[in-house]
């Protein structure tokens, strides 16, 4: 009897310390993921855009305008993506960490601790966490700015200019 009085003691401490720091963690990791994805992302389109904009009017081979106009075209979708990618997996983490802090909220009313619960919540946490679908979705954008920019360059040396 009183080594399971111990028991709950010990989880509702457990959980009583858990739970600040998750919901701490999980609040400024937001903010900031959330600052420097929207910094990347607007700036992604910014120079995808302006590339785009800026190469129209130069005079070069019309395969080199139109590689490189694709090329930035497709830059600019791609931090899109990068961007509506980024909502998706913040979806899964937030309904992680929704889960993981029921979990310890019941623990920290008495209720049990179970190994192999947790053990999942933190799979699914760190899966949802680790997607790299945003950091594809960025890179590409990035390769394709690059392509373009390489488009445009061998547009206008065999244009002459």
């Amino acid at each position: 009897m009183e080594e399971g009085k111990d028991e709950r003691v010990s989880n509702r401490l457990a959980a009583e310390t858990f739970m600040p720091m998750m919901v701490e963690a999980f609040h400024d990791g937001l903010k900031e993921a959330g600052s420097l994805s929207r910094w990347l992302l607007a700036t992604l389109v910014a120079i995808n855009g302006a590339a785009a904009i800026t190469m129209l009017p130069l005079a070069m081979t019309r395969g080199a305008k139109l590689g490189g106009a694709l090329a930035f075209l497709l830059g600019i979708l791609a931090a899109l993506g990068a961007g509506l990618w980024s909502l998706y997996a913040f979806k899964r983490v937030s309904t992680s960490a929704g889960t993981m802090l029921s979990y310890w909220l019941t623990v920290a009313n008495d209720g049990a601790r179970l190994e192999a619960l947790e053990a999942t919540m933190k799979r699914h946490f760190d899966q949802a966490i680790g997607s790299r679908g945003t950091h594809f979705l960025v890179f590409a954008s990035v390769a394709a700015f690059l392509a373009g920019c390489a488009f445009v360059g061998w547009g206008m040396l065999a244009r002459g200019e």
